[in-house]
């Protein structure tokens, strides 16, 4: 029988970041004392009791949890608080968060995988930590870049794919990180071939959804007048709706083996609101209804009839030029008949789409060139080409 025997208070407690995830301090916390995480939890609640009941135990922390952790690492637990997810992003629902797969075994896991939330990394902000620690953020599966560099997050070690590979430390280390796993540079520059306008919109976009977890309304520039809550609700619909249907038989949010990245679901989310913002150029409102219609139309084509229904009800809770785009009449006519005299050509769009999208082929670059006149008469005789490019796909939702 194991006998597990914690001091009341540890000997080394390295002190949490302000932006820190709660399960990342507690690895650095097992590390300073040379015990696994597993060991630490195990002292923790035969010294204090079961009191981190909740899972993940980084959302929605009990505050008999916070005063024991307080006590248990020597720190006031106005430090220990702020590391809540809840407390932090109070629209945060738990749901959005990262997870790992559930492959491991729960009896034993030395880093408590199946208790703790997912982390990706800026590989940027690694060479720039003295100590390494996970930002609360990079766990959100509807934020794909970097606060700070602007640059894309990496899902796991970009060499063999470890989705948890950093190995955590209290004290100060010098050595380049490396994946503990494979032991790979984790902090290797990334080669980010995107537009530059396009990177910009994506950015602002995220920019606009994390100020959004704290109550802000959005820059009516975006989606002119929209609450908070209303944008934050069409981000997280249609990213639970992708992630099933580009990948078949996915477990949201813990799927092991996916086809479509996180970043290529979420590019298509910014797609359908950029297409969506006001402006008042009628050439470019022109421009942006034509490449929001293609892309409803081709997303309908890979859509069932049954979650076309709930996503038509789910709309009701999305802004209202997000909404109207999502169900324009020709639209509307497309997915029930099938055909449509007016839409033609976004049918062939639709089409076209939803085959490849469904195709077992997906795995390799796949670059569709969308051409479309705008439907409405007389409104604009001008012929759109719209590009919408989905990578390899590699990493886990």
């Amino acid at each position: 029988m194991n006998v597990v025997v914690a001091p009341a208070q540890l000997p080394f407690a390295p002190r949490p970041y302000a932006a820190e995830l709660l399960s990342s301090w507690l690895l650095r916390v097992a590390a300073d004392n040379l015990v696994s995480l597993w060991e630490l939890l195990n002292g923790f609640e035969e010294r204090y009791g079961r009191v981190l009941s909740n899972i993940p135990i980084d959302y929605a922390v009990p505050e008999a949890a916070i005063s024991a952790l307080a006590q248990f690492c020597r720190i006031a637990p106005e430090k220990v608080r702020p590391l809540d997810l809840r407390q932090r992003a109070p629209h945060l629902s738990p749901i959005l968060l990262l997870r790992y797969p559930q492959d491991v075994p729960v009896c034993w896991c030395p880093r408590c995988s199946l208790r703790r939330v997912r982390y990706a990394f800026c590989p940027r902000c690694l060479a720039s930590q003295r100590v390494i620690y996970v930002r609360w953020d990079w766990s959100v599966a509807c934020l794909n870049r970097c606060a700070v560099h602007r640059t894309t997050l990496l899902d796991g070690c970009p060499a063999c794919g470890e989705p948890d590979p950093l190995t955590f430390s209290g004290f100060a280390s010098f050595s380049t990180p490396v994946c503990r796993s494979c032991g790979g540079n984790l902090t290797a520059s990334q080669h980010d071939a995107e537009n530059v306008h396009r990177k910009c919109d994506i950015e602002a976009i995220e920019d606009a959804y994390r100020v959004m977890l704290l109550g802000i309304a959005p820059d009516p520039a975006l989606l002119g007048k929209a609450t908070d809550r209303a944008f934050r609700q069409f981000v997280e619909d249609m990213l639970q709706l992708l992630t099933r249907r580009m990948n078949p038989g996915s477990h949201w949010p813990t799927a092991s083996a996916v086809r479509f990245s996180r970043r290529d679901i979420l590019q298509v989310i910014s797609a359908l609101i950029e297409n969506a913002a006001p402006s008042t150029d009628q050439r470019t409102r022109c421009r942006r209804y034509s490449r929001g219609l293609a892309l409803w139309a081709a997303l309908l084509g890979i859509i069932s009839e049954l979650e076309g229904d709930a996503i038509e009800r789910l709309s009701r809770r999305w802004p209202a030029s997000l909404r109207d785009a999502f169900s324009p009449p020709g639209i509307t006519a497309s997915k029930n008949a099938g055909r449509t005299h007016r839409m033609d050509p976004v049918v062939a769009v639709e089409s076209s789409l939803g085959r490849s999208l469904r195709s077992s082929a997906c795995t390799r670059p796949f670059q569709p060139r969308f051409k479309l006149s705008p439907p409405a008469r007389g409104a604009c005789n001008l012929t759109v080409t719209h590009l919408l490019q989905i990578p390899r796909i590699s990493s886990t939702i």
